[in-house]
């Protein structure tokens, strides 16, 4: 699949969790036996290496898997956690990519070098 991901804006701090919806051919990408799906945000849009990493957000499908329905947040635990995390984030222009691995455990690259924006946030209490 590999097309390039949508625009994503993070501002610092949060913990909601975003929604995406996945299509391919203008229906529904079936998301059904993909497992360990995360976001990689890296400062570059074609790294050598993984110096440039910034962070990596876990993703999850939302039920009905043939809906093509992911979510995303800061990693953590609890929302304690993922505050911690979130507020960790350094405002930014950067680049993202969507892996998963399928049954069999093969990595499939679902987006490549969509952008991806930290806004900074005003509060700091």
């Amino acid at each position: 699949m590999a097309g390039k991901g949508p625009d994503i804006t993070y501002t610092r701090g949060d913990t909601v969790a975003k929604q995406m919806t996945l299509t391919k051919a203008g229906a529904a990408f079936d998301l059904t036996g993909l497992v360990n799906m995360e976001i990689v945000v890296n400062s570059e849009d074609e790294p050598a290496t993984a110096a440039n990493e910034q962070f990596r957000m876990p993703v999850t499908i939302v039920a009905p898997a043939t809906n093509g329905i992911v979510e995303f947040q800061p990693a953590g635990v609890n929302v304690a956690a993922r505050k911690v995390i979130s507020d960790a984030y350094v405002p930014g222009d950067y680049f993202y990519d969507f892996q998963v691995d399928d049954a069999a455990g093969e990595r499939i690259t679902l987006l490549l070098a969509g952008k991806f924006t930290v806004q900074q946030d005003i509060n700091k209490a």
